[in-house]
């Protein structure tokens, strides 16, 4: 009983107490925040320098493609060698690529093929880190260590695509490239320098079916499953982003509102980081259920066409209901065994990617024949379905263990 109330009592403050957190934090924010400013630049440069729509949807297409492929094929590697090792091998990689990319007069095939290698490689550093993070914050502290960086995230993802446009029309494509380098170079030096080095934990003749393996222990669980599965849900949220500027039009303001309302999900996300944890600091089965169908349902209203205020407190809502996603992925890490964690966290940000990607499509499919009101609703109603259906079997695992799920509980 002490020791829950012990892990209940984690602190912003206590975390960061934690030397090998920092130097993960410094690293992960610093790089971040340079990814998100040159991917937007090389974006909007190649608008500018080729005029064409679908080249520009092309390279946009490469910041996020590759991830489907690193995650299931090169995310084993962050337990087939020293996790320290693979976060400074695969940042150091990415500096030396970006400075080939910088080089003016870059065709740009070489362009799209140096992007799809950089980003190719994110999948590791990302389970390497996530892996390391679990074992420097174990328990119910991964749950804030996670909180707080996924807060970083989304607030870079604002500031860096914000700045994005305006710094590659100040200073150029190759000074935003360089500068991203530089920052890869800083977070494998803090890695470096703050992160103990640990030995691979994948076991001895297990590498070659590492995959398999890993894929096996996930499906073999229930409450693993279920995790994976929730991210459907998550997708369904995309309906707002993917449809923002149509649905501005469709209720009679300009495209430029659509700004503003694929603003109000990141935000909603990053109040829900920062006060969720705080009000939640050990998340029962309910909550899993109350916000993952509240993540959803304020979508359904929009089948009523609210306007611009209304919509924007709708999405809002439910990104700070995502939140809900966070601890359940603590949970799924931690389940995993160590000698193949970063193959399980890679395959269930795969799923991530997949399952948004598909949302993402369909959504502007459908859309083309029935009004985005309509869509955002009729994806709010999936969503809340969906979330029903897994939240009662989250429930019922749960009951069945006989106890409330947990961070570090055997799954």
């Amino acid at each position: 009983m002490q020791g829950e109330q012990d892990a209940e009592r984690v602190t912003y403050r206590s975390i960061f107490a934690e030397p090998e957190f920092r130097a993960l934090f410094v690293s992960r924010a610093l790089s971040t925040v340079g990814d998100y400013v040159a991917r937007a630049a090389l974006v909007v440069a190649v608008f500018t320098e080729t005029g064409s729509e679908a080249l520009m949807g092309i390279t946009f297409a490469l910041t996020v493609l590759p991830d489907l492929f690193g995650g299931p094929l090169l995310a084993g590697l962050a337990d087939r060698y020293p996790r320290r090792a693979v976060m400074v091998a695969t940042d150091l990689t990415r500096a030396v690529l970006l400075l080939v990319m910088a080089i003016p007069g870059m065709p740009l095939l070489a362009l799209w093929a140096l992007l799809f290698v950089v980003r190719l490689i994110d999948p590791p550093f990302n389970s390497a880190y996530i892996s390391t993070m679990s074992v420097v914050l174990p328990g119910k502290r991964l749950v804030k260590g996670t909180a707080i960086t996924q807060l970083v995230n989304h607030v870079s993802y604002t500031v860096g695509y914000g700045l994005g446009g305006l710094v590659v029309a100040v200073g150029g494509l190759s000074v935003v490239l360089v500068g991203n380098a530089v920052t890869f170079v800083i977070s494998a030096v803090v890695i470096l320098l703050g992160v103990v080095g640990r030995p691979a934990t994948a076991l001895v003749g297990t590498a070659s079916s590492l995959l398999g393996t890993a894929a096996r222990f996930i499906m073999g669980r229930a409450r693993l499953r279920i995790v994976i599965l929730f991210t459907l849900p998550v997708a369904a949220t995309l309906a707002t982003e993917t449809l923002a500027a149509s649905y501005a039009v469709e209720i009679g303001h300009s495209p430029a509102l659509g700004g503003l309302l694929m603003g109000a999900g990141p935000a909603g996300i990053v109040i829900g980081l920062w006060l969720l944890p705080l009000l939640i600091p050990s998340q029962a089965p309910r909550h899993v259920a109350v916000l993952s169908v509240l993540c959803c349902a304020p979508l359904i209203l929009f089948v009523l066409a609210p306007g611009p205020a209304v919509a924007v407190a709708l999405i809002v809502v439910s990104g700070i209901s995502l939140y809900f996603f966070i601890p359940l992925a603590a949970e799924f890490t931690l389940a995993c065994p160590d000698h193949m964690r970063g193959q399980c966290v890679g395959l269930l940000t795969m799923g991530m990617r997949v399952t948004q990607g598909l949302a993402i499509l369909v959504f502007g499919v459908v859309a083309q024949n029935i009004s985005s009101g309509l869509v955002i609703a009729g994806a709010g109603v999936v969503g809340v379905g969906i979330a029903v259906v897994l939240s009662v079997a989250w429930v019922r695992v749960a009951t069945a263990r006989g106890s409330a799920p947990h961070p570090g509980a055997s799954l």
